[in-house]
């Protein structure tokens, strides 16, 4: 009863404003017993996934009169009790229905747990009761709730990627992502690394054209292990180490890292400049600083300097560093599958801030650029407002700017064209956007 309680309570915490990561801090520091937070972490986000098709289906149970009446707590009820009894095998039904009822009891009233307990029964005994927007008469409205994404952003992929591809992507985002590492060659080699995992039961997967990056599939044993204890690897989604690797820095350069918090990628800078190079990790979050502050220290890593300021105006000097990388704030469209809750805080009125955002950084960051330097800017979004066409306006308007096209730089990757561009359901990771300006020599 109690991951139940605290899931549920997480869940309205994400949905008045509370970021996820947040939430899930709470709910760790709630829970001693590893099983209940198992639990209350697999109906959070189970619950975030699904919750446009959650609610449908409530909606087949409700009178329009109760459909009105459903209060944000009593919603989360249903939600959490729906999840457990439509997609958890392990819970049985007569479980999933009591427990949910039972909590409703605790923190509602007896109404809203009659009204729960009614639209659980029916769902278990009437499933036919749901019918949904016919596929071909109405593609979008179909997709966006068998799949739990709002119709707005099906509706947007589906004029972009098509129907194929963009199904592909919305099944994928409700899969749990893949946990991939990094390792860290300073302490050992990947060989050694994979070989240490593999003894204790975890299995490991190399990153289709992308070395020293594995993924593996047993988190609890991974982070109980001494491997990393000892700092042996690092924790970074494949899609994000492709910016580092288009960038490509050599040893014992100097590297600005200018949005670089919570600290993968700056990991992957100082083990390609190391050991005689140094990254400028720089962040306006000097709470997310600290935190990288600490994975560094784990990893001891040598050579970080970190610097807690605004990258779009840097107190740096011009024409100062050979390389750097803007990792920009964006919608994170091509993460809704790690971060679902995303997909319920975008709108599309929120893009011509982001954009004139990533605009200003990237102009920024160019400024600071060496001539004959290399800037890579990249995103985790699958917007092109975000992505292309920042970089041809910005391209327009820098005559020394020359966009080099990621396909010299990754031979054979079938990711990278005139840019690295990765979706989820297609390549391993999320979807992400990366593109490498160089700085014309005057």
């Amino acid at each position: 009863m109690r991951a139940r309680w605290v899931a549920w309570r997480a869940l309205g915490h994400i949905e008045r404003g509370q970021p996820l990561d947040a939430a899930l801090e709470q709910l760790d520091q709630a829970l001693a017993d590893p099983r209940d937070r198992g639990l209350a972490r697999e109906l959070v986000f189970g619950c975030l996934r699904w919750q446009l098709r959650l609610d449908h289906i409530a909606a087949h149970y409700l009178t329009p009169a109760s459909r009105a009446a459903v209060s944000h707590d009593a919603r989360q009820l249903l939600r959490l009790g729906l999840y457990q009894l439509l997609w958890l095998d392990r819970v049985p039904d007569h479980a999933a229905i009591h427990t949910t009822v039972e909590l409703a009891r605790h923190v509602t009233h007896p109404g809203i747990a009659g009204l729960v307990n009614a639209v659980l029964r029916h769902a278990q005994r009437e499933p036919h009761r749901v019918v949904y927007p016919d596929e071909q008469a109405a593609p979008a409205a179909h997709l966006a709730i068998l799949h739990s994404h709002p119709q707005w952003l099906v509706e947007r992929w589906l004029e972009r990627w098509g129907l194929e591809r963009t199904r592909a992507m919305l099944a994928a985002n409700n899969r749990p992502a893949p946990l991939t590492i990094g390792v860290n060659t300073a302490r050992t080699t990947s060989d050694k690394l994979v070989a240490e995992l593999q003894g204790l039961g975890v299995g490991v997967a190399p990153v289709p054209g992308l070395a020293d990056h594995f993924v593996v599939d047993d988190a609890k044993a991974l982070f109980a292990s001494a491997a990393y204890a000892s700092g042996a690897f690092y924790v970074q989604d494949a899609s994000a180490a492709l910016a580092v690797a288009l960038l490509d820095p050599a040893p014992g350069a100097w590297v600005l890292d200018a949005c670089s918090a919570p600290g993968g990628k700056t990991s992957q800078l100082a083990l390609r400049v190391r050991p005689f190079g140094r990254v400028l990790a720089a962040d306006s979050s000097r709470q997310r600083l600290q935190r990288l502050v600490a994975n560094q220290r784990r990893l001891g890593l040598t050579g970080i300097m970190v610097l807690a300021q605004d990258a779009r105006v840097p107190g740096l000097r011009p024409n100062s560093f050979p390389y750097v990388l803007a990792d920009v704030p964006c919608s994170g469209t091509g993460t809704l599958g790690r971060h679902p809750d995303i997909r319920w805080r975008r709108t599309p009125g929120q893009w011509p801030a982001l954009v004139e955002r990533q605009r200003e950084i990237l102009a920024a960051a160019f400024a600071v650029t060496a001539p004959g330097g290399v800037l890579v800017y990249s995103t985790c979004s699958l917007e092109p407002e975000e992505n292309e066409e920042v970089v041809d306006r910005f391209l327009q308007s820098h005559p020394t700017a020359v966009l080099e096209p990621a396909a010299d730089r990754c031979p054979g990757c079938p990711w990278a064209g005139q840019y690295v561009q990765t979706l989820p359901g297609r390549e391993a990771g999320d979807g992400s956007f990366a593109a490498r300006i160089r700085k014309r020599q005057p």
